[in-house]
């Protein structure tokens, strides 16, 4: 019982790890483009998730109420990986 259970949770949390990744990516086509391009973002080389969640509190500073706390966390995490921040690379 106790497996199965554990066999569950492990699966729920695979499923809202990649719900926060396609959201990341939602969230900056819905949110920040309005603003800017990908340019910047697509020329940084970093993958440090510290540096890219300072960064969207600092966009945030600039427009009130543009990201919840949530939503900017899901956004710096999303940016911090290289591959799926090259994703809106390409597209932009």
């Amino acid at each position: 019982m106790a497996r199965v259970a554990l066999f569950f949770a492990t699966i729920m949390l695979f499923v809202v790890c990649l719900a926060q990744a396609g959201d990341g990516s939602a969230l900056i086509i819905e949110r920040c483009l309005g603003c800017h391009g990908m340019e910047k973002s697509c020329e940084v080389s970093t993958s440090d998730p510290d540096w890219w969640k300072q960064t969207v509190l600092r966009m945030v500073e600039y427009k009130t109420g543009l990201l919840s706390e949530n939503e900017a966390a899901q956004v710096a995490f999303f940016l911090a990986d290289k591959q799926q921040r090259t994703t809106l690379c390409s597209s932009n």
